[in-house]
């Protein structure tokens, strides 16, 4: 027997089957299908798992000695197709149970598992990857033709390019190319800094952690000290506050730009004005060809001082993303975009678009920032992904750095197999199919959010790139276990987000079965709140104790919370009441009310550096009768926080919970003596403004400072609660209240 002869029958059968399975797929044969036991709410999901898909469980067993993080069942690609994964886990007739993915393998899959185009793309490049090459050095006709099929897609502007293994390696080596080129460049010699944005995520290596402004991603880890903007996320249905965030964060890289981040240097109002000016009246042009353009940049430049332009050179180049998606699927206007392309251009500062996610045709465009129409290219995308690889394009300006051998070098540069699956994928990509797949997820999802106002809101997106908020961060996880339960697998983005990210040739019965799924999910997690909330009223119960206020201590809970948290969560469950006070229809999915925080929120909070956490003890009993816990607006996801008008400037601290024991009489006194407590450090801590989502109510029996808030929004029936609450911003200097009592420190 031929000693392939063995191999040779085995992948025939699996063509075979390659075929048959998309067939099925196609024709809507193939469904989500999971243990209908999952669904037991009642039992933890990794126990179900080891019960009910034990082929998963064991494997995942077998390799506990690696360090990873996954879902927990083990996929079979073999099964898969589609959006649908299989799993190794069979039912008691042999079939195998399927999740179907809207993460898209957390968007690295343009098209569906066991595409036959790039299964017979692999069978016939056998003769290149069987054997891996270090490129570096030794270049194959494969490498060669991918390189060469680059050329098709280059963006405008970066025609140059370079092959790595990640998008975390695209990015590193991007930093790199205009670090080298501010060494070169500059009058000072100096490599500069990179300005990036609030909620970026840019990659795990310590280059690309610089340009990351995730806590979770940095925490523990040095890195430079590079500055960061604020990402001014569009509202459409609020042009006015998107204007607001786009001046305020144009504002703060000029004034990077003209300082370079020296002390002392002028950063003149009027100046910027003037400038901003000039780039609005160009942009109101109709069409300016490249020399009208060049000429204004001349122009401009030609104003500015020597100084300001060695200062410039300081900035080595901003970095954006033109969708957020770790962060939470967050898009900025197309306005700003031009804005920021346009002044960059001007202080002849590199722009960086970083498409590692969202490149080759996700947005329904080639490059997501064609979506802007830009007044002139930027200087540096990377694209990894979908590209099986990391990409790195430049420009023929920038390229010159990487003609220095081995400047620029990577053992790999690539993976064989992941070129063979992309050239085998090039002449699918259909845009307008893109378009039509993300119009029928987005309509869904609208549809899902009108339907449930109170859980889900803000579908955004464009292309295949979708995402929804959850009102509450703990409601985002519960509801993406739920949907897990039930076969759908969705990937969490930011704070509260879930990501929805078909694949650009999903079959319309396929996001269909995906969104049914959703929505029994929310109805699992519910169960039926909607319907009936309503006649819900969050009862209070009266007290028969009074706590004089002489008589309590202060208790500082920032450093202090791990030592108090039990006594803090007692009094979350005793104001909110105990589970037999509430139906199902009011209880999260872990049994909790859903006004009650859940004390890993709470100590999330507490941990921040910003952090201030009062707690009020009776000294008789020697039992805390009340808290209240915030930090800085900037750390919050809450209701409202996104559209507060301080949010980015530093200046407001946000009380993010408070709670008194309702067994107390004068608990309202005892409120009030928290606040004005609140207040007075926030001021000390240098805050100017105090936002909050509370109840309404506390407008009119909260200190004298509260009552003239200023609801920027108000929730009726917050949470199924019964209870009216608002979104109030005080400004903490203006009180006309008392000042606050300050009884001693315990």
């Amino acid at each position: 027997m031929n000693t392939f002869d063995a191999a040779i029958s085995k992948a025939a059968k699996s063509l075979e089957y390659v075929a048959q399975l998309n067939a099925r797929y196609r024709a809507g044969e193939v469904h989500a299908y999971v243990p209908e036991a999952l669904r037991d709410g009642e039992r933890a999901l990794e126990e179900l798992v080891e019960q009910h898909l034990a082929a998963s469980h064991a494997a995942l067993e077998r390799a506990s000695g690696s360090l990873f993080f996954s879902l927990p069942v083990a996929f079979d690609p073999a099964e898969s197709v589609g959006p649908y994964l299989a799993v190794i886990d069979r039912d008691t007739a042999g079939r195998p149970y399927r999740f179907l993915d809207m993460g898209a393998l957390i968007a690295t899959n343009a098209f569906g598992e066991n595409d036959p185009r790039v299964v017979r793309a692999v069978l016939e490049s056998l003769p290149s990857i069987s054997s891996r090459y270090a490129h570096s050095e030794y270049q194959t006709v494969l490498s060669l033709r991918f390189k060469a099929e680059l050329n098709r897609i280059a963006p405008a502007g970066t025609p140059r390019h370079f092959i790595v293994n990640t998008g975390a390696e695209a990015v590193e080596n991007a930093i790199k190319s205009v670090l080298m080129n501010r060494v070169m460049t500059s009058q000072d010699g100096d490599g500069g800094f990179i300005v990036s944005f609030e909620g970026a995520f840019h990659g795990r290596t310590l280059g690309s952690l610089a340009v990351t402004h995730r806590k979770k991603a940095r925490l523990g880890f040095p890195t430079f000290d590079w500055p960061h903007i604020p990402f001014p996320v569009e509202e459409a249905a609020s042009p006015r506050e998107t204007a607001r965030r786009e001046e305020r964060s144009l504002k703060q890289l000029w004034d990077l730009l003209v300082s370079g981040r020296l002390p002392r240097a002028e950063k003149s109002k009027d100046t910027y004005r003037r400038e901003m000016d000039a780039i609005d009246e160009f942009l109101s042009q109709k069409d300016p060809d490249l020399n009208t353009l060049n000429v204004f940049v001349e122009a401009q430049r030609a104003i500015l001082t020597p100084d300001v332009v060695r200062r410039s050179q300081r900035v080595a180049a901003v970095l954006v993303e033109p969708i957020q998606g770790e962060g939470g699927v967050r898009l900025a206007s197309a306005r700003f975009m031009r804005k920021l392309r346009l002044l960059t251009r001007i202080y002849d500062v590199p722009l960086i678009f970083d498409e590692v996610q969202t490149g080759w045709g996700m947005t329904g465009r080639l490059w997501a920032h064609e979506m802007f129409d830009l007044p002139c290219p930027p200087d540096v995308v990377t694209w990894a992904k979908k590209a099986q690889n990391g990409v790195l394009f430049v420009s023929e300006e920038l390229a010159t750095f990487f003609q220095e051998e081995k400047k620029f070098n990577t053992t790999w540069e690539g993976d064989s197999v992941g070129m063979v699956r992309l050239l085998a994928l090039f002449d699918k990509l259909d845009l307008d199919q893109v378009r039509r797949t993300g119009e029928q997820a987005k309509a869904g999802l609208e549809a899902l959010a009108r339907q449930y106002r109170e859980i889900l809101k803000n579908v955004r997106g464009a292309g295949v790139m979708l995402g929804f908020d959850v009102m509450r961060a703990d409601w985002r996880d519960a509801l993406r276990e739920r949907a897990f339960r039930r076969g759908l697998v969705l990937l969490p983005a930011g704070d509260r987000a879930l990501r929805f990210y078909p694949r650009y040739d999903t079959e319309p019965s396929a996001i269909n079965e995906a969104l049914s799924i959703l929505r029994l999910a929310i109805e699992d997690l519910l169960d039926g709140r909607l319907a009936s909330a309503a006649t819900m009223v969050l009862e209070t119960r009266v007290g028969t104790l009074a706590i004089p206020l002489d008589t309590v201590e202060i208790v500082d809970l920032t450093p202090g919370f791990e030592t108090h948290k039990l006594q803090i969560r007692t009094i979350e469950q005793e104001r909110y009441g105990t589970l037999a006070q509430y139906p199902p229809d009011v209880l999260r999915a872990e049994r909790r009310p859903l006004l009650q925080f859940p004390l890993e929120t709470l100590e999330a909070t507490a941990s921040s550096p910003s952090a201030i956490g009062i707690a009020l003890r009776d000294r008789v009993s020697a039992r805390l009768v009340g808290y209240t816990l915030g930090s800085a607006l900037e750390n919050h996801d809450e209701e409202g926080v996104a559209s507060d008008p301080h949010f980015g400037e530093n200046n407001t601290f946000y009380l993010h919970a408070m709670a008194t024991l309702p067994s107390v009489q004068n608990s309202v006194e005892l409120e009030n003596h928290l606040l004005e407590l609140l207040r007075a450090r926030a001021i000390a801590a240098g805050f100017g403004f105090l936002s909050t989502l509370i109840e309404d109510r506390l407008r009119d029996t909260g200190p004298a400072w509260l009552h003239g808030a200023e609801v920027l929004l108000r929730i009726e029936n917050y949470l199924g609660s019964g209870s009216c609450f608002a979104y109030l911003q005080a400004a903490l200097q203006s009180a006309a209240g008392p000042e606050p009592s300050r009884p001693s420190n315990a």
